[in-house]
């Protein structure tokens, strides 16, 4: 590996995968301080390092290379499992090169077991067209079937807390206008998906693979714009390129599947989904990758029993299913399993832990009042205190959503999944079953900015410093939304109730049910707000762009409260209103503008500081035009005393 990679000090994300790399993985890079490091399919070889788990501060994929002293462990028991491939929790190393042929020897034995495969990539266990498909619901990175008939490998950089949860992408996805079960679900990978089918006698195969576009589906928001386009490789040769679900099928939502051939020897066949960085630009990258909903593998012309029976078999049969459903109704009544199977399937994976959609619902108390910590446009949020300290924010969805909410809820997902800074609300996962269809968030200590300043009863009291501090961190996290993507993101409901605070008033910005992703060619589209009216950009009323000086508007009226501790609009004892923002504006007028500052700090405050942010507040709410708004680069800079006020820029026609 080259060795000035070592003289990076700032860098964070390395990807080297699929670059064939031979060598060692060198010490200096243990001095660099990487959040995130991908070096699968190499040729590195020799030992892991052992500063390897503390030095990558998030994940590290080092799968398809050549290290030594990795045992594989075939053992599947809860202790140690090869379906469990982490020797340490933040690195990923299964499978190695040789792991894949030391599977098929231990599985085969040298024997050829089976004559087919069929494959619900991402579903239970399910019979289509008469054909049982096994269930591919696991959500490590390497899976070997309990059958030891076939495997998976997933590699690439998923953001979302619970990668490779294929129920979450079937909710996202909206309902399935297909009748066929294995269209329901698919896998998904962000960069490479392999399948391994084992101990097939050698000789010539037809390989069958089901695809139906459910995540760039939507024609309502901007997912319908996805283009998913990725290689697929059989026996290491690239059989499909630059392959499109949606033009094959004609269609997000339909069924298509796409027959070719395989020649399997030494009882092995590979089928390999890579992703080569084609496709949508606007969307987030880690749902690109390929997607598969099943496979099938069969000689030419297999043909299964005709399943006639025989007198005796049918009479045994009926008697079987008249007393079957009696027994097994009274086993699951006695074991407590009836109606309560699928709400005791494992819903989310955090610390370490598994946690089931009883558990939550249990931690809110059946969703009671009590436990009602704030409303959304798109639910109600629970406290969840879930066992071994485990504490979650629980969003609950209604069923019954119209088609308009249910599509700012794919879009609130979609953009928290594409989404990561510290100044930003983390979702950690979801979960669909039983009729509940809920989000799961970290939990903020310390509820919402709105709470802390204006609620009655708060026993949160926010000095100068953590005023100025939540300032700052508001404008970092609407600087990361606005021009630290590749696209700029309008969350367009910036407010005091969706600014969220942890146990050490860190803000973090939440509620992203109205956010839309802006380019050159959407520019004049109108977001349709349903915010607090005295936060919105008067362009909102006018029909005009609606750009992400929109949220540079709402950013002024929230500093604006933070500062002087007033609600935007308040109701005089005469029944009149006071309005902040024409307060502010004409004591800023006057010379007047610390005048605005919170009585309660008294002089315990930064004058210096107080102007700063008082006078950029000005600057955000400018009326007049959106260009006349500074860029919310601009505010971090003035924030941190990098440029004065009178060098913010206040001409910005972006």
């Amino acid at each position: 590996m080259p060795q000035y990679i070592g003289n990076w000090s700032s860098l964070i994300y390395l990807d080297l995968s699929f670059n064939n790399l031979h060598g060692q993985i060198p010490d200096y890079m243990k001095n660099l301080s990487l959040n995130k490091m991908f070096l699968t399919r190499n040729m590195l070889d020799g030992v892991l390092p052992s500063w390897i788990h503390h030095s990558i501060q998030s994940k590290a994929d080092l799968s398809y290379n050549n290290f030594t002293k990795i045992k594989f462990d075939k053992r599947r028991n809860q202790n140690s499992s090869i379906n469990r491939p982490q020797i340490y929790n933040n690195v990923n190393i299964i499978p190695q090169r040789n792991d894949i042929l030391e599977i098929k020897n231990i599985s085969c034995k040298g024997k050829s077991k089976n004559d087919y495969l069929f494959i619900n990539c991402g579903g239970q266990k399910a019979r289509y067209n008469g054909i049982l498909y096994d269930g591919d619901t696991v959500t490590s990175n390497f899976y070997l079937s309990p059958n030891e008939k076939w495997a998976y490998a997933c590699s690439g950089d998923f953001i979302s807390t619970t990668p490779y949860s294929t129920d979450f992408f079937r909710n996202v996805s909206g309902v399935s206008t297909l009748e066929t079960s294995v269209y329901d679900t698919a896998r998904l990978c962000p960069l490479s998906l392999t399948y391994y089918g084992f101990c097939l006698p050698d000789g010539n195969y037809t390989v069958k693979l089901h695809f139906a576009e459910t995540i760039y589906a939507r024609d309502a928001d901007y997912s319908s714009l996805g283009q998913r386009v990725f290689d697929v490789y059989i026996q290491g040769e690239r059989r499909l390129k630059d392959f499109n679900i949606k033009e094959e099928a004609g269609g997000p939502y339909k069924a298509f599947t796409k027959e070719l051939w395989a020649i399997v020897k030494d009882n092995l066949l590979e089928i390999h989904f890579y992703w080569a960085g084609k496709g949508s630009l606007y969307n987030p990258p880690a749902l690109n990758g390929p997607l598969v909903s099943a496979i099938d593998i069969a000689p030419p012309n297999f043909k299964f029993p005709d399943g006639k029976l025989s007198t005796g078999q049918i009479a045994g049969i009926v008697v079987g299913c008249t007393l079957a459903p009696l027994l097994l109704l009274a086993l699951m009544w006695k074991m407590g399993w009836l109606g309560k199977r699928e709400s005791d399937e494992i819903c989310i994976e955090v610390q370490e832990r598994s946690f089931t959609l009883t558990q939550i619902i249990a931690a809110t108390r059946n969703f009671s009042r009590q436990t009602e910590i704030g409303k959304g446009h798109i639910g109600i949020v629970y406290k969840a205190g879930m066992p071994f300290n485990v504490t979650f924010a629980v969003k609950k969805i209604s069923p019954q959503k119209k088609q308009q909410e249910k599509d700012k809820i794919q879009r609130e997902i979609f953009n928290l999944l594409s989404l990561r800074h510290e100044n930003l609300v983390q979702l950690l996962g979801s979960c669909s079953r039983k009729g509940h269809h809920i989000l799961i968030y970290e939990y903020m200590e310390n509820g919402s900015l709105h709470q802390a300043l204006f609620e009655p009863d708060s026993t949160i009291e926010l000095d100068w410093k953590a005023r100025y501090d939540i300032c700052l961190g508001i404008a970092k996290g609407l600087k990361y939304l606005h021009e630290d993507k590749r696209f700029e993101i309008v969350h367009g409901n910036i407010t005091a109730r969706n600014i969220l605070l942890d146990k050490n008033h860190t803000p973090k910005i939440s509620d992203f049910g109205l956010a839309r992703f802006r380019d050159d060619e959407d520019a004049f589209t109108t977001i349709k707000t349903r915010g607090e009216r005295l936060y919105v950009a008067p362009e909102y009323f006018l029909g005009k762009a609606i750009t992400v000086k929109a949220d540079v508007y709402s950013y002024g009226v929230v500093v604006l409260e933070i500062v002087s501790g007033r609600t935007s609009m308040e109701q005089r004892p005469n029944q009149e209103y006071d309005v902040l923002l024409d307060a502010a504006c004409v004591l800023h007028a006057r010379g007047k503008i610390l005048d605005l500052v919170d009585k309660k700090l008294s002089s315990s405050y930064d004058r210096k500081q107080a102007l700063i942010l008082l006078d950029t507040a000005i600057k955000c709410i400018n009326s007049q035009s959106p260009t006349l708004r500074p860029k919310m680069s601009d505010v971090v800079s003035s924030l941190l005393f990098e440029k004065t006020i009178e060098e913010i820029s206040s001409a910005d026609t972006q």
